[in-house]
């Protein structure tokens, strides 16, 4: 779903529906949960109180209409205009009847591609990207639901400290959004982990009595935690060209939900020295933080339709050209050493 409203609607509007749209209901959401909890005590119940509502998603499958970039990467064409006159018309914009002429369908035709998973490994450049992208998300959501997952273990009452715990990311979100409107993404994802990282390591040198200022650290490192999760949706998403960008978002969705599954062993850690998990969870956090500063940047490029133009992304197109040199100067090098040997 998230992929599909993300090549439908433009940049700006996008970054917007991303964070202040999906994450802050997803808060809200969240917010409801001890709420919940508190008056359903029985396990089963909550379970079916919280997953019954999800039906009403079912309808949305005949009203949500398909990418129009997707359609047009697969050849469907006619199904894509017919969509785009149709929002057009919506939106009370004249357009013409037919979008796409003889030779742009040619050419795109001749543009397209038939993707599959493996295709995130292509080449050495993209492989690389796949492998960091996959890093990122398991390490962040590592932090992110050991964080929550931790809440009961803090001092005060288990349901106003996860009541706590999902207020402080309406905040996150809210600089997430101000952050890709304007900064470079790398930067954005990188300085929210370090934050994150930084003060969770900071909580093992709290005395033991001041219970309030570890309950604020922690609430400030699952801030800077949450902020970075929400963005990496937009940059992954930004990232990948349409043809792979729901495989690569999936993928490395999976990637997080590895890390949602390690995340309670780390609480658990907790039995045999109350830091530990902080210790290990910050770590983490601020390791990824540094690897991202190694991916490529997305800042100001439109969405990827191909491989070829996904390679034209900052920090790939210079790895890419330090690449060609380095096999130039080695066939330079063969041709002399052949020449010297004549």
């Amino acid at each position: 779903a998230f992929v599909l409203v993300t090549e439908i609607l433009g940049k700006s509007v996008r970054i917007i529906f991303s964070t202040l749209g999906v994450c802050i209901f997803f808060a809200i959401g969240y917010m409801l949960l001890p709420l919940f909890a508190y008056f359903i005590r029985e396990w089963r119940m909550l379970l079916l109180a919280l997953t019954v509502p999800g039906v009403c998603c079912v309808p949305l499958w005949w009203i949500i209409p398909e990418s129009p970039r997707w359609l047009i990467s697969q050849g469907r064409f006619q199904e894509a205009e017919r969509i785009i006159q149709k929002a057009a018309k919506m939106n009370g914009i004249p357009v013409p009847e037919t979008l796409l002429d003889s030779v742009e369908i040619q050419d795109l035709n001749t543009k397209q591609q038939q993707a599959m998973l493996l295709d995130l490994f292509r080449t050495q450049n993209i492989a690389a990207i796949t492998v960091m992208s996959l890093l990122l998300w398991m390490f962040t959501s590592i932090g992110y639901f050991g964080l929550s997952l931790n809440t009961s273990n803090l001092h005060g009452n288990a349901y106003l400290n996860c009541f706590l715990s999902a207020v402080i990311e309406v905040p996150a979100y809210v600089i997430a959004w101000l952050l890709l409107r304007s900064l470079p993404r790398c930067y954005s994802i990188s300085g929210t982990l370090f934050l994150g990282g930084g003060v969770i390591l900071f909580i093992q040198l709290v005395p033991q009595d001041l219970h309030l200022l570890s309950i604020i650290l922690a609430m400030v490192g699952k801030f800077g935690i949450t902020a970075a999760f929400s963005m990496l949706y937009v940059y992954t998403a930004e990232l990948y060209p349409t043809i792979v960008r729901n495989m690569a978002v999936g993928a490395t969705s999976m990637s997080s939900r590895v890390g949602s599954v390690i995340a309670p062993y780390f609480v658990y850690l907790g039995a045999y020295d109350r830091f530990l998990p902080y210790i290990l969870m910050g770590s983490l956090t601020v390791l990824i933080g540094i690897l991202t500063l190694f991916l490529p940047e997305s800042y100001g490029n439109p969405l990827p339709e191909t491989f070829q133009e996904m390679l034209q992304v900052k920090g790939l197109r210079k790895r890419k050209l330090a690449i060609n040199i380095d096999l130039s100067k080695k066939n330079e090098l063969n041709e002399n050493n052949l020449i010297t040997q004549l």
